[in-house]
């Protein structure tokens, strides 16, 4: 959190110099300090900041992957006169606790194309998709797995 203050710093003061950095600094770490004495906040919770930043970059990497997968799927259905697509509504539950990973993945999941979340309703998703195969195994996919890890 130190860091992230003098970046803020930084930020707002718009210029990077010795004086500067060496100020910010030093507000840094008082209002570091002002925070973990008087609003209860622990050097674990930073740990945790960062771990959970590295999980989010994964994400944004691994959610890009799988659109990118989901683009080429519906090009060659939407390009190919012999494929047909085969819409159809599918039912899963995950076992994700949090509503925010639930609501990560639900709008993961209409993001990418082909698909669309229709519901959520207490861990069950209700999917319209153009053809099975752009949300077959989605219970235990990547997007999936990383938002577990996410929640621990």
């Amino acid at each position: 959190m130190f860091f992230l203050y003098l970046l803020l710093w930084v930020i707002f003061s718009m210029r990077i110099s010795a004086g500067i950095m060496v100020a910010g600094a030093i507000i840094s770490i008082a209002v570091y300090r002002f925070a973990c004495t008087h609003l209860d906040y622990k050097i674990t919770n930073d740990y945790k900041l960062i771990r959970k930043g590295f999980l989010a970059i994964q994400y944004a990497f691994i959610f890009l992957w799988e659109a990118t997968k989901s683009v080429v799927v519906v090009l060659h259905m939407a390009f190919s006169p012999k494929v047909t697509m085969k819409p159809q509504i599918k039912y899963f539950r995950t076992d994700l606790k949090t509503n925010p990973a639930m609501v990560i993945l639900a709008n993961s999941v209409t993001l990418m194309p082909g698909s669309v979340v229709v519901a959520l309703e207490n861990g069950q998703y209700c999917i319209h998709c153009l053809d099975p195969s752009l949300v077959a195994d989605i219970e235990n996919s990547a997007p999936v797995r990383q938002l577990r890890k996410f929640e621990e």
